[in-house]
Parts: C-alpha cells; structure tokens; sequence
C-alpha cells in the first residue's frame, strides 16, 4: 500500500470534505494516478516552471499514493525524490499506464487529451485547458506557487467529480496576484527587495507556504522572528509544505529555518508562544511588520492590539481561504474588526461540550482543571459521535483538550462519519494558497513601487475551494463599530510609535 502514513489527518481533510467513508477513500485514491508531464521550461535549479512544478509534486504526495512523472531523467529524478521525501511508500508508475488526471507543465510533445497546463507570467497564475506555446512570463514564485495550487485543487475536483457539484462551465483561470484582475503585472519583473524586521507568528501550514514562496524570491532580505512554540507532529505533514517524513518531533522553528538557509532572510527562531514573545518587549512592542497564521481568533486578535505598523494575515476556513493586510490608520478593517464578535457567542468550552456531547459545566471543568476525563464523559463522546467501544482507548486518561484537537485534526484516528458537528481540516492546496497570499500581501505592501498597483481592499477571498476559483476575489470591509481601531487612544499610541 503506498498510502502515507498521515493518512489519517488526510482522511480528516479529505473524507469530510467529500463526505466519504474512509474505505471509500481510500479505495478511490489507490485508484488513481496523477501524471505530470514536464517540458523544457522545467528544467534547471530555478525559474517560475520549475517552482511551479515542485510545489505540485510536494502537493500532490501529500495526498495521492500514485505519481507518474515524464520528462527528462533530471526532472524526474529531482520530482521523485521531493514525492519519496514526504511519503516514501508512494508509488512512482510507468507512463505506460493511464492516467486519471494529466497535468503539463511547458511544452511537450504529446499532449494527453483533457490535461491542465498551469502556467505563470510575472504576478499572474494561470490554469489553462489548452496549451499555450507562448514564451513564459518573467519569473515569480508567487504567482508559480499560486498556479500550482489551482492546478492541485482541480486535480481534486477531478478526481472526485461524483462528490462534488459540477462547475456550471470549464474555464480558465487567469489571476493576478498584484492586484486580483486577470492580466496585471504579466510583463512585471520581481526586484531585489528589503523587508526590514518582521515577526512570523504561527509556523503552521499557511506559513509553510508563506516561507517556502519568500524563500524563492532573488535578492529578497529580512531581519525579524519565527515564533512558534510547537513541535512537528505526524499529522502536520498532510499540509505543511515545508515537512519531510523525516521532521516528525523537530521544532516548528527548525524546519522553517532550514527552509530559509540558503536566503537572505535572517530570522531568529523564538519557539515560545505569541504571549511569550510579546512579553519580551517591556515598553512597547517595536517589531513593525507581522505576519499572522496563527489557528485560533485570540491570537490574531493579540497581534493586531501589539500594534505593529503592518499586519499581514493568511487563514483557511471549513471550505475557504484568504488572505488580508492592515494599517491600523487607514479607513479601513483592521485585523480584529475581522474577527469581532456580533452579539453574544458560545464560548470555547461549550463549543467543545456541545461537539463532543458533554455537560457544559463538567467540560468546562475538565478543560480548565486541564485533567483527564473520567469513564463516564469518555462513554458519553463514544455514544455521541457513534464511536466503536475501544475507539478512543489510545485517549483515555488524557486531557480534554487534547482528545478535541486530536479529533478534529484527523490524529485521534477515528471514523467521524455521521458523528457531531466537528471542524473540518483544510486540504494540502488550500492552506497553501492561503500562504502564498499571505506572502504576496507582504512583498506588494512593504514595496512602494508595488503597493502603487495593487488592490485597496483589506481583504482578497477564495469561500469554497470545492468550486472553481471566483471571479471576483477582492473584498472591501470597512472599521467594525466597537472595535479597537475606533479607539482614539490606540489610533494615537499607534501614531506615536510609527510618525
């Protein structure tokens, strides 16, 4: 079987997004082969062609136990070896064999019938049905890296094109990530660029994206941070571009450095939490630029009240992506307007009590004591998510929290089919979109000459990755009234620190 041994958090991605059992899953992912054919523009170390194909075949293993590769013996050298380095009982096929899904990258000689051939020109990714012999446009890891996750998402599309609705017509898809229209920025080189100091918050798998686009960036420099306190686990590597089979247990921190090694970003690893970070600035936090991918509200809530001059944001939701930027000063959201709360909502512990069947009172208890549950709430989560007796024996004794995020990260290991309301996992191409705007926000704000072309709106927006991608991605949002960018105090100890 040549199934990753992360299957399980891809069944928690996939299986709840198809709706599918896992036998089910399994069963149509051993029968499929994806095919990447590569053509001349792929070969050599570096350049938009190759990046893009890389981050295809990075994607692709995380999900697919079956790759066939065709192209020359270094191109398919180089793939296979980032395929075997994430899953390595994936299976490499002969091209002899057909294929599910073809996908061309440059120009080949044969081309099989219904293949996608992404491409990119300067800052546009593109998704075509045909080929085009066109020259490439000058090289731009963000918009390579784009249009190898819009290649991945409609190869999963079509793979699973009986659990998915139709798309209402096949069309190509043609994104600028300057400024989110279809063509600018086609005929734009990328300059050499500094930074400055800039605070990485959350090393998870939309900043795996974010490093790995930034890492590919010529002439690009920074000073700043990569905060994170958490270790790689076995299910990280279903989505987080930046791990190996091999990194399982190494520091977050670790693994973005390495990715950054040979870059001119200088970044200290600070494997703490945000809380802790923050902490080290005893007046004022001063570091300007930050970029968030943390996975909970309070957190990107946290970073916006530190009151840097930029704040960059990637995050997935169930079905979607997005990214967003903020100047606390402009007439526009700010990064907690995002996340304000409308009304009076349910907290984190009766969230989890309701999604695991327990009393609030005593799940508030658990959570807070930080203890293991008792036999009697681990009977009560079995009878409510329809649980095998013995299915969460592996579980037993440990804390609540921890049986949650196990749960609905997909490492608890269980079959959710027709069990409570859990949260469901992105996938491998959705949170790494979400990166790669995330990086692309920041390289367009922190250059005058860019922000000059781009978009105003705060917001840019992919709500269902199941679907084609929209026509229209930008999304104006103004302040939220009550939020902490309407406080006169905080618009003038912001004014003070960054006059």
């Amino acid at each position: 079987m040549a199934l990753a041994r992360f299957f399980d958090r891809v069944y928690a991605a996939a299986g709840r997004h198809l709706a599918v059992d896992r036998a089910s899953l399994e069963a149509a992912l051993n029968g499929c082969v994806v095919a990447i054919h590569c053509g001349p523009e792929v070969e050599g170390g570096q350049g938009s062609a190759r990046w893009l194909a890389e981050l295809l075949v990075n994607l692709l293993s995380r999900l697919y136990p079956s790759l066939c590769f065709v192209g020359s013996a270094d191109v398919r050298e180089s793939l296979v070896r980032i395929a075997r380095d994430i899953n390595p009982s994936i299976a490499v096929v002969d091209e002899s064999l057909p294929a599910t899904v073809d996908v061309v990258i440059g120009r080949v000689g044969s081309v099989p019938p219904g293949a996608l051939h992404p491409r990119s020109d300067g800052w546009v990714a593109r998704l075509l049905r045909a080929p085009d012999p066109s020259p490439w446009g000058p090289d731009n890891p963000y918009a390579a890296a784009a249009a190898a996750t819009l290649a991945a998402a409609e190869v999963f599309r079509m793979v699973f094109r009986d659990r998915i609705p139709p798309a209402r017509s096949e069309r190509d898809v043609h994104l600028s990530l300057l400024d989110f229209s279809e063509g600018a920025g086609a005929d734009l080189s990328l300059d050499p660029l500094h930074l400055g100091e800039v605070a990485f918050l959350g090393l998870g798998a939309v900043c795996s994206a974010t490093l790995w686009s930034l890492a590919r960036h010529p002439g690009l420099e920074a000073t700043g941070h990569l905060v994170d306190p958490e270790a790689v686990d076995l299910s990280n590597l279903q989505r987080y571009v930046l791990t190996l089979d091999a990194d399982v247990d190494r520091p977050k921190t670790e693994i973005a450095l390495r990715a950054l090694s040979n870059t001119g970003l200088r970044l200290e690893p600070r494997s703490e939490t945000l809380e802790a970070f923050a902490d080290r600035f005893a007046d004022s936090f001063t570091v300007p630029t930050v970029c968030v991918s943390v996975d909970n509200v309070s957190g990107r809530r946290t970073a916006q009240a530190l009151l840097p001059r930029l704040v960059v944001n990637g995050w997935t939701s169930d079905g979607g992506l997005g990214a967003s930027w903020h100047r606390f000063d402009r007439d526009a959201a700010c990064l907690s307007c995002l996340y304000q709360p409308h009304g009076i909502g349910l907290s984190q512990t009766e969230l989890v009590a309701d999604a695991l069947g327990l009393d609030r009172i005593r799940a508030a208890e658990f959570w807070i004591r930080n203890v293991p549950l008792g036999e009697e709430e681990v009977r009560a989560i079995l009878a409510h998510l329809n649980l095998e007796p013995g299915s969460l024996d592996a579980w037993r004794g440990r804390p609540l929290a921890e049986l949650y995020t196990g749960l609905v990260c997909g490492s608890a290991g269980v079959d959710l089919r027709g069990g409570g309301p859990m949260e469901a996992v992105p996938l491998a191409h959705q949170s790494a979109l979400a990166g790669i705007l995330l990086a692309a926000e920041l390289v367009k704000r922190s250059d005058p000459a860019l922000e000059g072309l781009t978009q105003p709106e705060p917001l840019v927006a992919w709500d269902d990755v199941l679907r084609p991608p929209p026509s229209h991605w930008r999304r104006p949002r103004r302040r939220e009234p009550g939020c902490i960018c309407g406080d006169g105090i905080y618009q003038e100890v912001y004014r003070s620190k960054w006059r």
